[in-house]
């Protein structure tokens, strides 16, 4: 059995980025809920972090598939982490007992074959027939055509093991399930293509209407991926057939397996990652000037409208900039550049500057 996942109570806390809000979560927002948030990272990567899970609950699961607690990223875009509440799927790894039709725990409408049955007159093994399923621990064990793999729970394990239909729209895998009024729910599965040809494209679907996006495994066979939808209740509530469809008709390959399909009320953190440039501050130097300077006069491509420059003496001083930032003293200076529209500061740059007082007359006595 995969590990349950369970919900976070608290939104996202994102290491070293600025700007983050949390609108959506308020004290009487549902617990499960799919909030999003934009996230302005001044840089080129980051990491993105949870915080503020209570003890005892589990590990996030990432967008990419992974679990933890962090993800690096160097890409704009969209992210988000989830946790879940209790998989209500029965048997969603598959590991029942499976030649009871009451213990495997859903039905399809492709018929079932045992993995144990005889296949008279057939060229490959019991699911030789378009439109068959079975429960295996290996594809091969059940037709010599397909690729020899474990499952996705443990490796060692039973997964739903399917020989496509040639008819779109016939259900794979289906299971009356019980959801409560204005929830989020993540309808998710790992799938698999059992032989290259033609892989499967499936599809999830609750109270007969599709969910999300075509499910599109690769032609490479044993290589899990996870498929993931999110779904509102909104008004309904009760038993609702939730289901995996399968809309490809090749007869020559559309070969695949299922396995962990859950079905859960879930929190989800949708993340819309921007990244802006830091800012590069270049200057002149070392410079002279007489009585005083304008440390404003050192930066290369000055630019006030677009960005705040702060200016700093050597012991960490600011140095006021109302008439421009005029000093009169002999000395290294630091600056620094913001960009008033993405808040990212440059590094801070020195310059020296060397301040001569102008020549004094000197004192002429007249005899």
């Amino acid at each position: 059995m995969s590990p349950q996942r369970l919900i976070v109570l608290i939104g996202v806390l994102l290491a070293g980025i600025a700007g983050i809000s949390f609108t959506g979560i308020t004290a009487h927002a549902p617990i499960f809920a799919v909030i999003t948030d934009t996230v302005k990272v001044c840089g080129t990567s980051t990491t993105l972090t949870t915080s503020n899970i209570p003890a005892g609950y589990g590990t996030p699961t990432w967008n990419n598939g992974t679990s933890g607690n962090s993800l690096p990223v160097s890409t704009g875009g969209n992210y988000w982490w989830q946790v879940t509440g209790t998989n209500v799927v029965t048997n969603g790894d598959f590991s029942a007992a499976t030649t009871n039709s009451n213990t495997r725990g859903f039905t399809s409408a492709y018929s079932y074959k045992s993995s144990a049955s005889v296949c008279a007159g057939c060229c490959c093994g019991v699911l030789s027939t378009e439109g068959t399923y079975t429960i295996n621990t290996n594809p091969n064990n059940i037709h010599t055509n397909f690729s020899s793999f474990g499952d996705h729970t443990t490796g060692s394990g039973n997964m739903l093991i399917v020989n496509g239909s040639a008819t779109a729209n016939v259900v794979v895998w289906t299971q009356n399930i019980n959801v409560q009024p204005n929830t989020d729910y993540v309808f998710s599965a790992w799938a698999t293509a059992a032989h290259p040809a033609n892989p499967a494209q499936l599809q999830f679907s609750i109270d007969g209407v599709p969910l999300g996006s075509t499910i599109n495994p690769t032609a490479t066979t044993g290589s899990w991926q996870y498929f993931t939808a999110t779904w509102n209740s909104g008004s309904r509530s009760g038993a609702l057939p939730i289901a995996l469809v399968n809309q490809n008709i090749a007869t020559s390959g559309n070969d695949f397996a299922v396995d962990d399909i859950v079905f859960a009320p879930v929190y989800r953190k949708n993340l819309f990652v921007v990244f802006n440039a830091i800012p590069v501050l270049t200057l002149s130097g070392p410079n002279t000037a007489c009585l005083n300077y304008d440390l404003s006069k050192v930066i290369v491509g000055y630019d006030a409208a677009t960005y705040t420059y702060v200016f700093k003496d050597s012991n960490g001083n600011i140095i006021p900039n109302v008439n421009g930032p005029v000093i009169t003293q002999s000395g290294t200076y630091s600056i620094t550049a913001e960009n008033k529209v993405t808040g990212c500061t440059s590094l801070p740059v020195q310059t020296t500057v060397t301040v001569t007082p102008n020549p004094q007359k000197p004192n002429i006595s007249s005899l």
